[in-house]
């Protein structure tokens, strides 16, 4: 199984998967011109595309969606408690939108597995990808990390937000709501927030995190990794040895992972 993220962060979101017979993308928060550059340096055909799935219906998700529906025609999923709110936002993807429910689900080699996310959006879900080899997951956009850990047992990397630092959020030039939003229970993991589930997503087995939906304005890469790094080696887990922890951007796709 192969993982790549192509955009991270508050303005665009993407990420592209191959495994199980079929390559999909979870979100897509990006310009289909940009997409198609990215792929393209991947030998990725575009018309390759099995399916999307969406995570949640914010813009910075979903911004590339209609355009490439129109363009490519291709299945895109969304959680059944998005899915009206996902609709409204579109208009050439709505007759390819597929709900799913609670539960795993197979789609082609692949079995997909959803997870919600604390966030305040109609309903944001996590995911989880298992080709009977290998697992990835993704879980960003989110509060809180309640059960996180469990859902991720024996993943071979996931893709976890590790969005601000608290310190630069409180200090920063954000009007009061929306500090108050992005520190909420139902905003944006925190470094110290995505230190612990690091944590215990160590203790589930799970090897190679990369933090990602970092904040441009309330964080580092620096900040972020050594938050996560620290926490991980007061645990008894060393970093590159135990686990292996990568920050993703905003601008720049990612390294392609091999997951075994």
């Amino acid at each position: 199984m192969k993982f790549q993220t192509l955009c991270s962060g508050s303005k665009g979101n993407c990420a592209v998967l191959t495994g199980g017979g079929a390559t999909v993308l979870i979100d897509l928060g990006m310009s289909v011109p940009a997409l198609e550059k990215a792929l393209g340096e991947r030998n990725i055909k575009p018309e390759k595309i099995d399916a999307v799935f969406i995570t949640h219906e914010h813009t910075d998700h979903i911004s590339g969606l209609d355009a490439f529906s129109k363009k490519y025609g291709k299945k895109v999923f969304v959680h059944e408690k998005g899915f009206l709110e996902t609709a409204k936002k579109l208009y050439w993807t709505n007759h390819r939108l597929t709900s799913f429910g609670d539960g795993s689900f197979a789609f082609k080699g692949l079995t997909v597995s959803s997870f919600r996310c604390p966030h305040d959006s109609a309903y944001c879900c996590g995911y989880r990808f298992d080709d009977g080899t290998a697992a990835v997951a993704t879980a960003t956009d989110l509060g809180r990390a309640d059960g996180l850990a469990s859902f991720v047992k024996g993943c071979g990397l996931v893709l976890l937000e590790s969005n601000h630092d608290p310190e630069m959020l409180r200090k920063g030039d954000y009007p009061y709501m929306l500090k108050k939003r992005v520190g909420g229970g139902s905003g944006h993991l925190s470094n110290e927030q995505a230190a612990d589930a690091a944590v215990e997503m160590a203790k589930q087995g799970v090897r190679r995190i990369l933090l990602g939906h970092l904040s441009e304005n309330n964080n580092t890469p620096e900040t972020a990794f050594h938050a996560v790094v620290q926490q991980l080696e007061k645990n008894g887990f060393t970093e590159g040895v135990d686990v292996i922890v990568d920050v993703v951007g905003q601008w720049k796709p990612s390294e392609v992972y091999n997951v075994e």
